[in-house]
C-alpha cells in the first residue's frame, strides 16, 4: 500500500487538541481528506471538522473496522479507546497513543521525535506511546544537557487542558458563576475549585506523598534522558486553559559555569531562548522557551532556569504529525 492509500484515523474527535492537529497536518501536507478518518464514541456528540476546505464527519468508534495500514493515534482514553487499541493492534494497524491508554506498559514504545524515532523499526509492538504532559517540553529542554546530568527537579505548572476538555468546561463554567456572584459548582472528580486557584495536586496523592503525574512525569523523563539521572518532580495545576511552564533545577556531574550552560542550552533543537518565558508567551509558538538562567544560591553546581510551551499545539499536536509523518514515509 503506497503512503498515499494509507489512511490516517483519529480516536477523540472532542479532544482539545483535534483543532492544532489537524491544522498542523493541513499546513505539512501530511495526509489528504480523502485519507483522514475521525472517529467518536457513539454516545459522544462531535460536530464535523474542517480539513483542508472539507467538512469530516466523526464516525463511529465502536462500529469502525480496523485494517492493516492504518495509524491510529488515539487522543481519547477510557474503556471504549483501550478496546479501540487493542482492536486495532490486532488488526496489524500502527497505534500512537496520546491519551495514556497503554501507560505504565513497558512493552510499548515511549517516543519522542528528538530522541528516539529509530527505535521504532526495532518495536516490540506496533503501539507507540506519547510522554506524559509536561514531559515532552522538559526532554527538549534538557536534551542540550543530558552527558552532563547528574540529577534534574522539575516543577510543573501545568494548564487546565493536560486534565482534558471536561476540566476546561468546568472551568470555563466556574468562571462564569463567579463573574455573576453565583455559586461556584466543583467538579467532584477534580474535588477543589479550578477557577481563579492554582492547586498543589489535581488528583489523590499516593502513600508516598506523590501523585501518580508526577510519577508517570519522572517515568518518562528517566526513559528517555536515561535511568542514571536522578529525578524528582512536582506537578500543579494552574487556572489557565492552555500554555504551560516549569521551573528546573539541574545538577551536573562536572564544574559548569554559567555561560556554558547558556551556549548549551541556545544550541538545543527547537529551544528558543528568552528573558523570561511565560505561557502565554509560548501559546502558538513552535518552538520551546528557556529563559531565567541562573546558579542557585544553595549550591553553585546547581543552576535553575525555566521552561514554557504550547502543551497542545507543541507537545501534543507536533508530535504526534511528526511520528505519523515518519510512519508513513518509513513504515
Amino acid at each position: 500500500m503506497s503512503e498515499s492509500e494509507r489512511e490516517l484515523v483519529v480516536v477523540g474527535v472532542n479532544n482539545a487538541v483535534i483543532s492544532p492537529l489537524l491544522e498542523l497536518l493541513e499546513e505539512r501536507k501530511t495526509v489528504k481528506p480523502g485519507q483522514l478518518c475521525l472517529l467518536e464514541a457513539e454516545d459522544c456528540e462531535a460536530d464535523p471538522q474542517v480539513f483542508a476546505n472539507r467538512s469530516i464527519a466523526a464516525q463511529s468508534l465502536e462500529a469502525f473496522a480496523f485494517a492493516p495500514g492504518q495509524i491510529v493515534v488515539l487522543l481519547k482514553s477510557g474503556p471504549e479507546a483501550q478496546a479501540a487499541m487493542a482492536a486495532a493492534e490486532q488488526a496489524g494497524a500502527w497505534i500512537l497513543d496520546a491519551a495514556g491508554n497503554a501507560r505504565g506498559d513497558e512493552t510499548a514504545l515511549l517516543v519522542h521525535p528528538l530522541v528516539n524515532t529509530a527505535d521504532i523499526a526495532v518495536a516490540e509492538r506496533r503501539l507507540l506511546v506519547l510522554p506524559v504532559a509536561g514531559a515532552a517540553m522538559v526532554v527538549e529542554a534538557l536534551l542540550p544537557l543530558r552527558s552532563l546530568l547528574k540529577s534534574a527537579e522539575v516543577t510543573l505548572n501545568q494548564p487546565v487542558s493536560a486534565l482534558g476538555k471536561a476540566a476546561v468546561d468546568a472551568m470555563a463554567a466556574q468562571t462564569a458563576q463567579m463573574f455573576n456572584a453565583q455559586d461556584v459548582e466543583v467538579d467532584p472528580e477534580i474535588g477543589q475549585r479550578l477557577a481563579f486557584n492554582i492547586l498543589s495536586s489535581s488528583e489523590p496523592p499516593l502513600p508516598s506523598g506523590h501523585n501518580l503525574t508526577e510519577l508517570s512525569l519522572v517515568h518518562d523523563l528517566q526513559r528517555l534522558l536515561g535511568d542514571e539521572i536522578a529525578v524528582d518532580a512536582t506537578v500543579n495545576t494552574a487556572s489557565v486553559f492552555h500554555g504551560q511552564l516549569a521551573n528546573v533545577r539541574v545538577l551536573l556531574q562536572t564544574p559548569t559555569d554559567l555561560e556554558q550552560l547558556r551556549r548549551l542550552l541556545g544550541n538545543g533543537a527547537r529551544l528558543e531562548m528568552v528573558e523570561r518565558p511565560s505561557a502565554a508567551e509560548a501559546v502558538g509558538r513552535d518552538t520551546t522557551l528557556i529563559g531565567r538562567l541562573r546558579t542557585s544560591l544553595l549550591n553553585p553546581g546547581q543552576f535553575d532556569f525555566c521552561t514554557a510551551s504550547d502543551n497542545l499545539r507543541k507537545d501534543l499536536a507536533m508530535n504526534c504529525v511528526q511520528i505519523v509523518h515518519l510512519l508513513l514515509k518509513n513504515h
